[in-house]
């Protein structure tokens, strides 16, 4: 017997060069057990990165003005061709996250199935290993949005920062709440990654306008790494304060 999901979930995400030989497919897979259609922007991406997502039959599109400087715009325009899809909800990743196997399918569903209009996720930053995370004054564990309701009436627009203009619209930001579960983010875990990065932030944020100046220095040192254990952060998380059900504000 099959089963009925009552919402549809589209994945979106901006991709760029050489991320085939990264993360990629492990968050291509991510899109496939949890979405029903999925549409990816790549940014100066390579053919094989530009396969890799062909590969998965997902929608591919280039939209090449300069990241560091054009991220809002590239993201609203593909938040509108999303909206070709007829989606109820979005999941939107960056190239280099997983989410906790516990999140289904099914567990995706339940959410949609709330009051609420937008979900946090618990982003754990590996390093050096997928054994370890980071969590210091720059680098650290943190809530961020990962999944949000599609409501063109309050605006498609990311916010206008040149950097770290976020992954949904700021609606989602102001009235999200509290999944239980985690993310597991890739990029910051190899040394030669986080220099790269530094680099780039170096290029387009010298003066530290987008970002407090603590994460990119976290960027170009070593921290104390801690243990990763998934099962304990998922316990924690359901039975977190932040995760309990709430009374939902009216938009």
């Amino acid at each position: 017997m099959s089963t009925y999901w009552k919402s549809r979930i589209i994945g979106m995400a901006v991709v760029g060069a050489g991320e085939a030989d990264r993360y990629l497919e492990n968050t291509l897979k991510e899109f496939k057990r949890l979405c029903d259609d999925t549409i990816i922007a790549t940014n100066y991406a390579d053919d094989k990165t530009k396969k890799l997502i062909k590969d998965y039959g997902f929608w591919q599109y280039e939209d090449n003005r300069e990241w560091g400087i054009n991220q809002p715009y590239i993201k609203t325009d593909l938040l509108r061709r999303v909206g070709g899809l007829a989606p109820d909800w979005i999941i939107a990743l960056d190239a280099d996250e997983v989410f906790a196997p516990e999140f289904t399918k099914e567990e995706a569903e339940k959410l949609t199935q709330t009051e609420e209009i937008a979900w946090y996720f618990m982003i754990v930053n590996l390093y050096n290993d997928e054994e370890h995370f980071a969590h210091d004054a720059g680098i650290q564990r943190f809530w961020n949005i990962r999944m949000f309701k599609y409501l063109p009436e309050y605006g498609l627009e990311y916010q206008r920062k040149a950097l770290h203009c976020g992954l949904a619209p700021p609606i989602a930001y102001k009235y999200g709440w509290h999944a239980p579960f985690y993310i597991k983010h890739y990029g910051l875990m190899k040394p030669e990654d986080r220099e790269k990065k530094a680099q780039r932030y170096d290029q387009y944020d010298p003066n530290a306008k987008y970002k407090g100046r603590e994460y990119y220095e976290d960027l170009r040192r070593e921290l104390k790494a801690h243990r990763f254990e998934p099962q304990a952060l998922l316990e924690k998380l359901r039975n977190s304060v932040d995760c309990r059900p709430r009374q939902t504000p009216k938009l």
